[in-house]
């Protein structure tokens, strides 16, 4: 067997074990060892402090506000704090007519452009609450969402816990594709949170104990960093499925495109900067589940390159011909799905193909960025 062929099968054996391989094992050990929830009676309602941050968002802080103000959580265990990352529109005056009305609301403004981490963190050191809540503008919130995953925290060993989020009907190809891919990742956290190995969050909603916070660094994102954090000091990252938020995912190729490369910039340094969670003999199935979930698959689309190029060499000589031309039906059918999403046009099952592509050329480009060192500290 020659060189090439050993790198031929070894990355398809990675690829199959990321994307098929490791789901099922979860999904086994989580059915077979899910782990049962302590969650007493809490003599009292925490203060919770939601932590909103903000860049000009004068299109959507009102109606944030009145999520948060109708959300079914004792009035004088509430507050909201809105900061502000150097924003120029009429945010703050729309929050401060809100904060008239309402003493809980309290506008906080950054004296120079911090990134979302670092108004986070600003918020944080003005917070009164037990528990902090995190939340962008753009997510919608119904009215029971923050009692559920209050509900998380009556177990001491809960350090963090994540809503699921929903995006909306799918309308084109991104979508539809982004669509099925967001379950697959809702399946693999759920069953991770069933295990007590979740180390991954939403950004959306994320509510944590204010003793495990850790001042975040601006060039990752919290979504990524904080359940890592709260794993490292030995609590656990809850999925919560009865909390659900609503937010909307960007509706071009280009838009879907620049959130893949910055998460993928953003969630790689951040995971190798907390080399802790990833040691196998003290976290091994948080590790596992780490390099499994989420650096092996970053890893995908050079898995690809060398599978296409490995398998090229033999097909020229009639070896292996039938998953080259596998492959390049594969690559066909999303070049096909993304011809229909440029026009418009309903994809079918193209959209699914070109959508895995488009999310591994994310992933190669933030990868570059990431190997580059390049940082990303804006939303």
């Amino acid at each position: 067997m020659t060189v090439a062929s050993h790198f031929f099968w070894l990355s398809l054996g990675l690829v199959i074990y990321v994307w098929v391989g490791y789901p099922v094992l979860v999904f086994v050990l989580a059915s077979l060892f899910a782990r049962k929830r302590n969650c007493p009676e809490q003599a009292s309602d925490p203060f919770v402090s939601i932590i909103v941050p903000v860049h000009n968002e004068e299109q959507k802080i009102a109606s944030k506000l009145g999520d948060c103000l109708e959300l079914l959580y004792p009035p004088d265990s509430l507050e909201i704090l809105v900061a502000s990352d150097g924003s120029t529109d009429r945010t703050e005056e729309i929050v401060r007519g809100f904060a008239a009305r309402d003493s809980r609301i309290r506008w906080l403004q950054s004296d120079r452009r911090v990134g979302k981490s670092g108004v986070q963190n600003l918020a944080v050191r003005q917070a009164h609450g037990d528990l902090l809540f995190f939340t962008d503008a753009n997510t919608a919130l119904p009215v029971g969402v923050l009692r559920t995953m209050v509900g998380n925290m009556a177990d001491p060993k809960v350090g963090l816990s994540t809503a699921t989020v929903f995006f909306g009907d799918a309308k084109d190809a991104v979508e539809k594709g982004q669509g099925f891919y967001w379950r697959y990742e809702l399946f693999l956290r759920t069953a991770e949170s069933d295990l007590g190995i979740l180390a991954t969050g939403s950004g959306q909603a994320l509510l944590v104990r204010r003793e495990l916070f850790l001042p975040l660094p601006t060039c990752y994102g919290d979504d990524c960093i904080m359940p890592l954090d709260v794993r490292s000091q030995g609590y656990e990252v809850i999925q919560e499925r009865e909390a659900t938020v609503f937010d909307a995912m960007p509706h071009s190729i280009e838009g879907e495109l620049r959130a893949r490369i910055r998460m993928t910039t953003r969630n790689w340094t951040g995971t190798l900067s907390r080399p802790a969670v990833l040691n196998p003999l003290r976290f091994p199935l948080t590790a596992l589940g780490l390099v499994s979930h989420k650096l092996l698959r970053w890893l995908t689309p050079f898995f690809l390159a060398v599978i296409f190029v490995c398998n090229t060499l033999p097909a020229l000589h009639g070896q292996l011909v039938f998953l080259w031309w596998l492959q390049a039906v594969f690559y066909l059918s999303a070049l096909v799905g993304w011809a229909l999403a440029r026009k418009q046009r309903p994809a079918w099952v193209f959209g699914y193909s070109f959508s895995f592509c488009l999310a591994n050329v994310g992933f190669f480009l933030g990868m570059v960025k990431a190997f580059r060192n390049q940082k990303i500290v804006t939303y």
